[in-house]
């Protein structure tokens, strides 16, 4: 039952009281308590509780945990602030611009939508004594990190990019605390797909990720070592490619140390190699690549592991 229903059943029966005492108590002024009044005065009542357009200030409260000697000093403090809401309604929900405060500390500013965080706004979380961090700026849907936005982690690290339920996704950058920098594909909060990390130390690596470790196609650059490796990672090492020194004109020529020794005169020893390195290396990368072509389908798109051919073939077989 209606609040509603219940206010005119019980008037009704007032109602009624009322014509009973006047018709007893005839050629006396009677009792003018009108339906029509109270049911007007329901109305303007009930309207002005309606929560519409933009309001200052909206206030949940929670019932004080008693202490120890379960006594809770002075009058009127049964009740506390739980958390408090400035901003725009629209039909009795949070619709339009805002700021929320959470019982934890932590506070929100910006849009929202039927009650969630919606469009553009900023997270802040609460600290060591209390103080704000921000934690989260950019779009939100149905109150979850979704589109581009910011993210900076307590650790140090901060992400630039695009997000989906609440991950890092697709496209987006992540400087860690370190100094390392990783650019590239993301796939719900991991690195897969296309990304390159540059390390602190000048070492690079650019290829393949899988479900957040090197997989796949790929080159290291060493530069400590001057050296680099192409070829195939498999769980995060290097399993099959060429590595060699790099050639740079432009570097400058180690000089040899002096010597007051006689020079020694290598022998000559006959040259030593595969018969045919290159089929070698296509036969081991061939057999890398089928043995984790089911592990990688999992977490890379397919037309990163097969080629048009290949992928046509595959639609006429599926």
């Amino acid at each position: 039952m209606s609040a509603s229903d219940r206010f005119d059943r019980s008037y009704q029966h007032e109602f009624k009281q009322n014509e009973d005492i006047n018709d007893s108590n005839a050629g006396h002024q009677p009792i003018t308590k009108t339906y029509e009044n109270r049911e007007q005065q329901w109305k303007f009542n009930n309207q002005k509780a309606q929560k519409n357009g933009p309001h200052r200030t909206i206030y949940w409260v929670k019932q004080q945990r008693k202490p120890e000697d379960s006594s809770i000093k002075g009058k009127g403090q049964k009740w506390e602030t739980s958390m408090k809401y400035i901003g725009d309604w629209k039909s009795n929900e949070k619709c339009g611009f805002g700021i929320q405060y959470y019982p934890n500390g932590d506070k929100y500013e910006g849009g929202w939508d039927k009650n969630m965080r919606n469009g553009q706004g900023t997270l802040w979380v609460a600290g060591a004594k209390g103080k704000l961090r921000r934690e989260y700026t950019g779009d939100w849907e149905a109150d979850k990190k979704s589109g581009r936005g910011t993210m900076f982690f307590a650790n140090g690290d901060r992400y630039d990019g695009f997000w989906l339920d609440n991950k890092p996704h697709d496209e987006g950058r992540m400087i860690y605390e370190n100094g390392d920098v990783y650019e590239g594909q993301w796939h719900f909060g991991k690195r897969s797909g296309y990304g390159v990390l540059t390390k602190r130390n000048g070492d690079h690596f650019e290829g393949h990720w899988v479900n957040d470790l090197r997989e796949g196609q790929g080159s290291y650059f060493f530069a400590e070592k001057n050296k680099i490796f192409v070829g195939e990672w498999v769980n995060d090492m290097p399993k099959t490619g060429v590595y060699s020194e790099v050639e740079d004109s432009s570097a400058p020529k180690k000089r040899s140390k002096e010597t007051y020794e006689d020079a020694y005169t290598l022998p000559e020893i006959p040259p030593i190699g595969l018969a045919a390195p290159t089929g070698v290396l296509q036969k081991a990368l061939e057999e890398v690549k089928k043995d984790r072509t089911l592990y990688r389908a999992r977490f890379v798109p397919l037309y990163e592991l097969y080629n048009d051919d290949e992928l046509e073939e595959l639609l006429k077989e599926f």
